[in-house]
């Protein structure tokens, strides 16, 4: 049985949650509020001690960090093939869902959590105090620590939105040549791991990503979301 703990069709929550539907594995859906610290309540964190998502459980073992998990969900579910046979394809792969992980996610980690500023700054300091102590994880405390007080600088915001440019000119030229996918015609780990960011900086960055600057994210943007598996993650959003 596999049971996967997520915020939601965004970010992170989003590589295993379209990998499961990609490859068309039953799995226990189960949404958290992270506006109710869901992810922080004592249940949660006997099954992940970090308090943070996504998780899988397969029979009782537990996986953690969005890409070891679909690249687990790939070899014990080799069906649906989502990773090369190509050894160098394979590496190419590993290449692109590594510098999203590094680079890419936290880059617009900065500008989404800088968005939360009004929400958290509202929080009741004495019950913020008390979540930061809570929060096993550093790099989690930290962001909440900032964006509950001043949110991040004007400094640190154009870096981010830096980086997001350097992205958005690597993707547009990996996509060079009209291939659909990003590994050409192989549909991979890869496309997920970017498609969990990608649909962001449209919205982020309006005057960099767009049909007319970058006509050939706009054109892989379009035919991720024509996907089936695309198509069904409303059904696996949190119910408000």
């Amino acid at each position: 049985m596999l049971a996967l703990y997520h915020f939601g069709p965004v970010a992170n929550s989003l590589t295993p949650l379209l990998c499961l539907l990609e490859k068309g594995l039953a799995f226990d859906n189960r949404v958290l509020d992270s506006r109710k610290w869901e992810h922080h309540d004592p249940a949660f964190r006997a099954i992940n001690p970090n308090g943070v998502v996504p998780v899988l459980v397969h029979e009782g073992r537990t996986v953690g960090e969005s890409t070891v998990i679909n690249e687990y969900l790939e070899d014990v579910f080799p069906e649906v093939p989502l990773r090369p046979a190509d050894p160098w394809l394979r590496a190419e792969m590993r290449v692109l869902t590594k510098y999203v992980d590094e680079y890419f996610c936290p880059a617009l980690t900065t500008i989404g959590a800088h968005g939360a500023t009004p929400f958290a700054s509202k929080i009741d300091k004495a019950e913020m105090a008390a979540r930061l102590a809570n929060m096993p994880d550093e790099e989690v405390r930290r962001k909440w620590a900032t964006v509950s007080e001043t949110g991040y600088s004007d400094e640190e915001l154009a870096d981010a939105r830096r980086k997001l440019g350097n992205c958005i000119a690597r993707l547009e030229g990996i996509l060079d040549g009209g291939r659909p996918w990003l590994l050409g015609e192989f549909y991979s780990l890869a496309d997920i791991k970017w498609y969990s960011m990608a649909p962001a900086l449209p919205r982020v960055m309006p005057e960099a990503c767009n049909p007319d600057a970058t006509p050939r994210i706009a054109a892989w943007l379009e035919r991720m979301a024509a996907r089936p598996a695309v198509l069904a993650l409303p059904d696996y959003a949190p119910k408000r």
